[in-house]
């Protein structure tokens, strides 16, 4: 059985062959689908061409417009569900902020501690330093740490990461609904509300290479506030039964 790594990229064009390369160099057991979320400059260009190149490992799938980080990764949870045989599914950033090396650790955390989610986390002691995001969204970070904490009894302390690997339990129900922005909060959140299993291991991430973050100080405020009562919205919510 084979596990699914998802590239979401949005104008990567100057990141996204390199982190392709490295992933490339995981064992055989890892394919890579390279989400190309409407992108402006040449990144469509370059996932095919690396599709092109190894047409047995990498595919790419094209959104004809910007749609957001959530639709992206959503269509990678939707592409795992359609063509089977995948396990675990690993989100995967395609600005060069994620080492393709951890990759096996949360594989191997889901697989010993029988994970829903793992996500990796920058703030765990073992993590090794590298860069651990702006103090503002580090300000946001322990926010939401501590919102889920309440809420759920359960301490994350990377609740934002992008880096995370999903068991076939959260990605199937992800496959049908997973929130359209933001996505990484509210997600964990509702793996924690309906009793899934979630962990953490250290890992260290790079400042990105290329691209743009989509959520810059301007839009702190509206991103605290609108996740902040999506989660409270789904805190009130009757919990949903998961896919088996």
């Amino acid at each position: 059985m084979k596990n699914l790594i998802v590239v979401p990229a949005y104008n990567e064009e100057t990141s996204l062959e390199e982190t392709v390369r490295k992933l490339r160099a995981l064992p055989r057991e890892f394919d890579i689908l390279v989400v190309n979320d409407g992108s402006t400059d040449r990144t469509g260009v370059i996932a095919d061409e690396l599709a092109h190149a190894d047409r047995q490992r990498v595919y790419t799938v094209h959104l004809k417009h910007n749609c957001g980080i959530g639709v992206a990764v959503q269509t990678g949870y939707l592409f795992a569900s359609q063509n089977g045989g995948y396990k675990y599914v690993i989100q995967f950033d395609g600005d060069g902020q994620h080492d393709s090396e951890s990759i096996g650790q949360l594989v191997v955390a889901c697989e010993r501690d029988e994970l829903d989610l793992c996500v990796g986390s920058r703030f765990m002691n073992g993590a090794g330093g590298g860069f651990q995001s702006t103090p503002l969204r580090r300000v946001g970070i322990r926010f939401f740490g501590l919102l889920l904490g309440c809420l759920t009894r359960v301490r994350v302390s990377d609740p934002t990461s992008g880096f995370r690997c999903a068991g076939p339990r959260a990605w199937r129900w992800f496959a049908e609904s997973y929130p359209d922005d933001y996505p990484e909060p509210e997600s964990l959140f509702w793996c924690l509300h309906n009793s899934m299993k979630v962990g953490e291991v250290p890992v260290e991430m790079q400042a990105r290479r290329g691209g743009e973050s989509s959520i810059d100080s301007l839009h702190s405020v509206y991103y605290m506030t609108k996740v902040t009562l999506a989660i409270l919205c789904a805190w009130m919510r009757r919990r949903e039964p998961a896919i088996e």
